[in-house]
This record gives structure tokens, C-alpha cells and sequence, in this order.
């Protein structure tokens, strides 16, 4: 479970359905594994088939920044971290946003 209220999450939901539609979103960090402190970022890595492009990368960013949730919103790109913070991840993340068209060998979920 995500430590963010329903109101924070559906502001997270609506700016990465504006901006990356068709990737994963993956929360990982304190918001949770329960170790949140008041005002702790929220840490997001977006899951694409491809590193996604700087200038909507750079929106996205900024979206979150004038966004109304009261804290800080970290936003990786899967496709631009190196394989280690990628294992770091992969021991605990909650999915908040499903791909469109995921695909995994060959098959859709």
C-alpha cells in the first residue's frame, strides 16, 4: 500500500496519465515500506519500453513540481538508472499505474 492520502494518489494518477499513458509506474522507497515521515518525498520510477524523452521527461517533472501535494516527487526513468538501483527497486515497489499494452515474453498480462 501507498502512504499517500486518495486525494494525493489521484493527483500523482492524473499527471502520469497525462504525461506517460503507456508505461508502468512503479512507487518505491518509504512510502512503501512504512518508514514515512511527515513531508517524505514520494519515489516513482516510470517503466517504458524505452528511456523516455527528455522533454517530456523534463514536463513530467515540472508537472509534479506545481502540482498541490505537499511533498517531493522524485521521478526516475527505468530505462536510464543502472542495474544495481534496479535490483535495489525490484525488493519492493507497489505498481500504481499499469502500461496500456504490456507486454512480457511475448505475451500481454
Amino acid at each position: 500500500m501507498v502512504d499517500v492520502s486518495f486525494h494525493q494518489l489521484k493527483i500523482i494518477k492524473k499527471i502520469l496519465n497525462k504525461y506517460v499513458p503507456d508505461c508502468e509506474v512503479r512507487v518505491f522507497g518509504s512510502r512503501v515500506t512504512g518508514t514515512t515521515k511527515d513531508y517524505s518525498d514520494i519515489d516513482l520510477v516510470i517503466v517504458g519500453k524505452e528511456k523516455i524523452p527528455s522533454n517530456i521527461f523534463y514536463a513530467l517533472k515540472e508537472a509534479f513540481e506545481l502540482s498541490e501535494l505537499p511533498f517531493r516527487t522524485d521521478v526516475l526513468d527505468w530505462n536510464a538508472i543502472s542495474k544495481e538501483f534496479r535490483i535495489v527497486i525490484d525488493k519492493q515497489y507497489e505498481v500504481i499505474q499499469k502500461a496500456d499494452s504490456p507486454i512480457k515474453n511475448g505475451n500481454s498480462e
